[in-house]
């Protein structure tokens, strides 16, 4: 009876089409999917994509489409069920989200913004807070001694913000700083930040301010460059200003995405956030 029971399986298992005992993962694979756009996007820089409680992170396709795999919603921690937030985001437009509900696993029949297979049920559009674009007043292709380049940054506020950007104001002095230049052939990253020694040998150093700005306000901030502290090597450069938007709520998950505390310091890892400012190039040589 042994032998014949043994057998019996053994039949029952090769006569089978799948596998009654476990079941191919990427068959159970769950996928979110749907369009984000960015309003009035400058540059086509993709709309970033964060999925929290998993952790998830990707950009949407230039045509707006995204589509996010999820191949292990039962962790080793319990089975998810309840709401998860997506993320989309742009620095310089409002961030917006979108939520999708679990249960035990999967996809739950009751949901807001998706359907029950995953799919965003209406494109979400990113609002553009500011508009931005730098302009180098610089007639030539390479810097003197003790020459000073002045940039320009014009803005245009389409909805209520408030910005945190290096001012240097000292004695008479008030213009803004803080200036990120990328080469172009390596992406290499140099940032400049306004500084003078004074009189009595104290170097007098630029500052974070708080900037505060109504809707439907056009304006410039000025920047100046001394080239005696600016030493770049021969290249192409593309130079964006430093700033940092106060978003009403920025999600450390997302922040973590994009590299943590670095990415909002100046420096190279502050180029992840993305933005659609439109750069102007400077060429040494």
């Amino acid at each position: 009876m042994m032998r014949m029971g043994a057998l019996s399986f053994f039949l029952v298992s090769i006569s089978c089409t799948s596998n009654p005992f476990w079941e191919d993962p990427k068959k159970n694979e769950l996928n979110l999917s749907g369009i984000v756009h960015a309003e009035n996007n400058e540059t086509g820089i993709p709309v970033s994509i964060w999925v929290e409680t998993l952790d998830l992170y990707t950009t949407a396709e230039p045509d707006g489409v995204f589509s996010i795999p999820i191949p292990n919603t039962q962790s080793n921690s319990g089975t998810i069920s309840g709401p998860i937030k997506l993320y989309f985001f742009i620095h310089n437009y409002s961030m917006d989200s979108a939520t999708v509900y679990f249960t035990n696993g999967v996809f739950s029949n009751d949901q807001t913004d998706f359907s029950t297979n995953g799919q965003l049920l209406n494109t979400i559009e990113l609002k553009k807070i500011f508009s931005g674009a730098v302009e180098l007043h610089f007639g030539g292709t390479s810097l003197s001694y003790r020459d000073t380049v002045r940039m320009s940054f014009h803005l245009n506020i389409h909805s209520s913000v408030s910005i945190n950007a290096y001012k240097f104001t000292w004695a008479h002095n008030d213009f803004h700083s803080g200036i990120i230049f990328r080469a172009l052939n390596d992406d290499t990253v140099y940032t400049y930040r306004y500084s003078v020694t004074n009189e009595s040998g104290i170097t007098i150093e630029d500052e974070i301010h708080t900037l505060n700005y109504p809707h439907d306000t056009a304006l410039t901030w000025t920047y100046y460059i001394l080239s005696d502290s600016l030493d770049l090597p021969v290249n192409a450069y593309e130079v964006l200003p430093y700033f940092l938007i106060g978003h009403e709520y920025f999600p450390d998950g997302l922040a973590s995405a994009f590299g943590g505390d670095p990415t909002f310091t100046i420096s190279e890892h502050y180029l992840k956030l993305p933005s659609d400012i439109v750069s102007d190039t400077l060429t040494i040589d």
